[in-house]
């Protein structure tokens, strides 16, 4: 839902972009079985039960914060996303985006999703506005997309941005104004229209031309569900088919 004042907006959210990270998973080079990650205490020397299970904070003397359910929510109930201002696009740092959403009008705002859309557009601004997400709250901006679409981007907090990260380009060289005039002149000649065909992900279609290669000679990963009694019992039942078409012959 997207507050717009005092117009609501029933909508949902799409995931906008495909992870481009082929899974992998590692395996046991002898059998080829997928390794197991299993909650293990190292004090009592048992596998824990998800129930046994609660979160914690470090404290600096090496001291845990135990934090119940709902301490360990960051949040609260309230799924709705609230426009609380309105900015020009390029006055909020790229620095701050997180992840891309599609914004789907449900039944019944389609008008109202309408409206938003074409007000961002004529005004050419983005809204700003609070959320939760996955139990987590946070910031994000809206932005109209041509010709008539809206997508939400998730912000990181700008108290999350590193600061020591200002102070690198720091330097005392001196550039003379040649110099500057030559990587100008560069900037100019590299300068082209961004057309987004002309970058593929070069590197995961390698990838994946070579695990389309490789897929004839792969080797079918060993069932670790069957056990001695599973194959006991497939034993037992192959056995039952084969009396029962010799049965059936003798007949």
């Amino acid at each position: 839902m997207i507050g717009f004042g005092l117009v609501a907006i029933p909508i949902q959210l799409y995931k906008a972009m495909d992870d481009d990270k082929i899974t992998m998973h590692l395996l046991h080079v002898v059998c080829g079985s997928r390794i197991q990650y299993r909650k293990h205490c190292p004090v009592c020397d048992v596998d824990v039960q998800p129930d046994d299970v609660v979160r914690g904070v470090e404290l600096p003397d090496g001291r845990y914060v135990i934090l119940q359910p709902d301490e360990d929510s960051q949040t609260s109930a309230d799924r709705t996303i609230n426009l609380v201002s309105f900015h020009q696009l390029g006055e909020i740092d790229p620095v701050l985006y997180r992840q891309a959403y599609w914004v789907k009008p449900l039944p019944g705002g389609e008008k109202a999703y309408r409206l938003l859309t074409d007000t961002l557009q004529e005004t050419r601004t983005v809204g700003l506005a609070t959320m939760t997400l996955r139990q987590k709250f946070s910031l994000s901006v809206i932005r109209p997309v041509p010709p008539h679409v809206l997508m939400l981007h998730s912000l990181y907090f700008p108290e999350s941005l590193r600061e020591e990260g200002r102070t690198f380009g720091q330097t005392t060289a001196v550039i003379s104004e040649k110099e500057r005039d030559m990587a100008k002149m560069l900037v100019t000649q590299m300068q082209e229209p961004f057309v987004e065909e002309n970058y593929p992900n070069l590197a995961r279609r390698e990838l994946l031309e070579r695990i389309e290669a490789l897929a004839p000679n792969a080797q079918p990963a060993p069932d670790a569900r069957v056990t001695k009694e599973v194959l006991s019992l497939m034993e037992q039942l192959r056995s039952s088919v084969e009396q029962r078409t010799q049965r059936e012959h003798q007949a």
